[in-house]
């Protein structure tokens, strides 16, 4: 019996009855694992999965026949995670495991005490999510942003109907914080927000809540609260039920 779980997974498009296979994708394909005709993947394109069997290399492209629809894995809940980016290599970790565990979608936060401010990184970004998306065997594509400032996250904020900030100092614990459909988490920067940022995220609606008396670094804020939200959303919802 094949064992679907095993096949490699590939992002490609759909015409009709088939899928292509092209670019860097082509190249993992053909060049790195030498697949050949009549093999079996899986291909999506962030909506849809398939069981496939390719049928033709044609000028860096390989065609794909597909056999099957297979079951989409989506989050319980679309959950939004502005964040500032640390220094170094850390912001490229943590978009990657922040696609693992479930979230939608990334805003790079620039705030006033924000030490790193990239730029021009936003492909490669991409590129790190599709790789985490294919690992972790999710059907949708989480977005990422250009950097936005916070102002500016603070003034879109409307478009969620539940909104959590990390803020020191909080008495609410984020084990004690609900969710929404769309949830939005915001996190600052390893400085922590200024006073008047404090004060303008409160006035735009957001919910402050600890992570206890240990001061964590701006990945693991991001990740820990963004983990006990998604695991009581999957608790709650289940999986699968969230239309994409």
């Amino acid at each position: 019996m094949l064992n679907i779980g095993s096949l490699h997974r590939f992002l490609g498009r759909f015409e009709g009855d088939f899928g292509i296979i092209e670019g860097g994708e082509y190249h993992h394909l053909k060049r790195v694992l030498r697949m050949k005709l009549g093999d079996k993947l899986r291909v999506f394109d962030g909506k849809r999965e398939y069981l496939a069997e390719i049928v033709s290399f044609e000028r860096d492209v390989a065609k794909v026949k597909i056999l099957q629809e297979l079951p989409k894995l989506l989050p319980p809940i679309e959950l939004t995670v502005a964040v500032s980016p640390p220094k170094g290599t850390r912001f490229d970790d943590l978009i990657e495991k922040l696609v693992e565990i479930g979230v939608s979608r990334i805003i790079p936060t620039i705030c006033e005490r924000t030490v790193k401010r990239p730029k021009e990184k936003k492909d490669r970004w991409e590129r790190i999510i599709i790789s985490a998306v294919k690992q972790c065997g999710r059907s949708d594509i989480p977005e990422i942003t250009e950097p936005k400032p916070l102002e500016e996250v603070l003034s879109i904020s409307g478009d969620f109907d539940k909104k959590l900030a990390g803020l020191i100092g909080s008495e609410k614990y984020i084990y004690d914080a609900d969710y929404g459909r769309k949830t939005i988490i915001l996190i600052g920067p390893e400085g922590d927000f200024t006073d008047e940022e404090k004060e303008n995220i409160i006035k735009s609606g957001f919910e402050g809540f600890s992570l206890g008396g240990i001061i964590l670094r701006v990945e693991t804020a991001a990740l820990v609260s963004s983990s006990f939200i998604l695991q009581k959303a999957w608790k709650y919802e289940g999986s699968n039920n969230r239309q994409g």
